[in-house]
């Protein structure tokens, strides 16, 4: 039964995106810790499948902890909503979200911070017309071939020669909408993790995935297979691991990101780290690299979503209108 002074902590999740099942699982999770820490939180299940019921889920509620993924909940939609409605909320800002989701404004914004990327090419012409010339001029293969505004590796294909691409381009496209084609960087996948933890904003230990059968992370070896090994801290040596954790800091920053946020990266085998993208809201399942890289650095899940709370009111809650539940919130961090 909830408290006079405890915080009512609304878990969304769910949505009616590609990675809804993935949401799913993040929120339960985020929800049994809060619901079993030693805290001063009341979670509220905040589960939806169409946009339009958001509102009410979220009205009244003293903080959202968003763990949508995809769709309205990633892509600035949901959060310029609560900072409308002046609720406090976990993750990044509208902006900083609508950047993150869009992957050709995300690696321009890599681009100005002086973060490298992989080779790339957005094609804008319907698949049926697009010349394939162009890319066999200015690319080797095999080369990736994405979605502009995808998460969890949805839609991306690795393609090895013209037939395969234009085969892609016509379902990628089709599926997806924007797409893009990408220089292929052979060598370890690999992702670090930013929080801002006790104040400060950390990089967490960075985490490799050594897919044992697909050739780049991809949905299937992220959530439906055992086919993929976590391993921490990364076979990198000292140089090149602090060299990441430092533009995985400055990529959070160059994307405006708020609280934690995960930056995927590919290191080919000279050492040179280039940036795929940054997750503003990174998964909080079982197989999820934050949580795991979090674990390493000795936080634990329940202190994890606690801390990610916490940074949360401290950001947000000064940009909130004088009411109740922002008095409460503030006394609470005194």
């Amino acid at each position: 039964m909830k408290t006079e002074n405890q915080l009512d902590i609304c878990v969304l999740r769910g949505g009616n995106s590609s990675e809804r099942e993935v949401s799913l699982r993040s929120g339960n999770n985020v929800y049994e810790a809060i619901a079993s820490g030693d805290n001063n939180y009341n979670p509220i299940d905040g589960e939806f499948s169409e946009p339009d019921e958001v509102l009410d889920l979220i009205t009244g509620v003293d903080l959202v902890f968003n763990c949508l993924h995809g769709g309205i909940g990633e892509n600035g939609a949901v959060q310029t909503l609560l900072e409308t409605l002046k609720i406090p909320y976990t993750g990044t800002g509208p902006y900083g979200s609508a950047l993150a989701m869009d992957k050709i404004r995300s690696k321009q914004a890599f681009e100005r911070a002086d973060i490298k990327v992989p080779r790339y090419l957005q094609i804008v012409e319907p698949a049926e017309e697009f010349d394939p010339t162009v890319i066999s001029e200015n690319f080797d293969y095999p080369l990736m071939l994405k979605p502009v505004h995808e998460g969890s590796s949805r839609g991306i294909r690795v393609v090895d020669t013209e037939e395969d691409l234009m085969d892609s381009l016509i379902e990628v496209q089709g599926r997806y909408g924007d797409i893009f084609v990408e220089e292929y960087i052979r060598g370890k996948e690999i992702t670090a993790g930013v929080l801002k933890y006790e104040g400060e904003l950390i990089a967490l230990p960075v985490v490799e995935l050594n897919v044992k059968h697909d050739r780049f992370f991809s949905y299937e070896a992220k959530y439906e297979h055992d086919e993929t090994e976590f391993i921490v801290p990364a076979r990198l040596n000292k140089e090149i691991t602090e060299r990441v954790k430092d533009m995985a800091l400055r990529a959070h920053r160059a994307h405006t990101c708020s609280g934690y946020s995960r930056v995927d990266f590919r290191v080919d085998r000279s050492g040179e780290a280039f940036a795929l993208e940054v997750n503003t809201l990174p998964g909080m399942t079982n197989k999820s690299d934050l949580p795991f890289a979090a674990n390493y650095a000795g936080i634990d899940f329940e202190e994890l979503v606690e801390a990610m709370i916490k940074a949360s009111l401290e950001e947000k809650v000064k940009n909130s209108a004088p009411r109740d539940g922002a008095c409460r919130k503030n006394n609470y961090l005194m």
